[in-house]
């Protein structure tokens, strides 16, 4: 392999880096329903912050995938592990959850969860 080839190749995986490096400061872990809230947990592996989180609740049911409820609201991320938690009032049934995480208008992420109520 040529030397620039190899210096390419380096850029390059600086640049992913680079551009992942926001992403790669929290996780979002368990997600789950106590029967009037949906509970988030996320680990904030940097500093406080101030992040937007939105989840958007599809029901499953009649094998289709059908809206029922867009929650977005600002959350406060301590650095370590957070519980937030989203006001929902769901049916007994299966769900799929986008949860998404934003910060100064930038999509950091989105996990998808299905949960059973």
């Amino acid at each position: 392999m040529s030397r620039i080839g190899v210096v390419t190749g380096l850029f390059l995986l600086l640049a992913v880096i680079v551009v992942s490096a926001g992403c790669l400061t929290y996780s979002i872990g368990t997600v789950s329903y106590n029967g009037s809230a949906v509970h988030v947990s996320v680990d904030n592996k940097g500093e406080a912050r101030d992040a937007a989180m939105q989840i958007t609740v599809f029901d499953l049911s009649g094998f289709k995938q059908v809206e029922v409820d867009k929650i977005v609201r600002s959350v406060h991320l301590d650095a370590g592990m957070n519980d937030v938690a989203f006001d929902a009032a769901l049916q007994p049934g299966s769900y799929r959850l986008f949860i998404y995480m934003m910060e100064d208008g930038e999509r950091l992420g989105c996990v998808i969860e299905d949960i059973e109520v």
